[in-house]
């Protein structure tokens, strides 16, 4: 089952935060994504869940109902989604289930992401972490023993329904996620 959800989260801490209460209740593994909105009057972020089971359904359409946030839910061999709430936000729960169906998103949540910290190979990271591939930024060839500092901290994304972490280079020859746990926003000093 696909879930996705538009609260109007102007950032990804903002995303994040509503991904930690829709998932509150959920005990079987997810993968859970945030999804840029473009073409809105104001940019936002919607999220994402695949489940497989719809253990979620109705706390999710609950908690929509009492923050009049939009909604989209696809069940396997549905031909249409269902979806409610107000109209600008439906729009964005339509792209993000969309996207996820598509196998594309930001991951938050997916199996494996406990084992995702520390130092790793790139090879121990695919293993352990369910990191389908990791990707250098500016082509810096990647290889199995490749060292990556996580800082703890990991966003891969998903492309075709893969995980993809995506690098960078940093002191001391390791490499290290692209996307910093803490962002500084764009022109923040001024």
């Amino acid at each position: 089952m696909i879930i996705a959800v538009d609260a109007g989260s102007r950032d990804t801490a903002a995303a994040e935060h509503v991904l930690h209460e829709l998932l509150g209740p959920a005990v079987t593994p997810v993968i859970a994504c945030t999804h840029m909105i473009t073409g809105a009057e104001t940019p936002h972020l919607a999220v994402s869940i695949t489940a497989p089971t719809d253990e979620l359904e109705i706390h999710v359409r609950t908690w929509c109902i009492e923050r009049g946030a939009g909604s989209a839910f696809t069940r396997p061999g549905a031909t249409a989604p269902d979806l409610a709430g107000p109209s600008q936000l439906v729009r964005g729960a339509y792209v993000a289930a969309v996207e996820t169906a598509l196998g594309t998103g930001r991951l938050v949540r997916w199996p494996g992401r406990e084992h995702a910290y520390g130092v790793q190979t790139a090879a121990e990271l695919r293993a352990k972490a369910g990191i389908d591939y990791v990707e250098a930024l500016g082509g810096l060839p990647i290889t199995d023993d490749s060292i990556i500092d996580t800082r703890d901290f990991v966003r891969p994304i998903r492309r075709e329904g893969q995980t993809i972490l995506q690098v960078q280079p940093a002191a001391g020859g390791v490499l290290i996620p692209f996307e910093a746990e803490h962002q500084q926003k764009c022109c923040a000093d001024h």
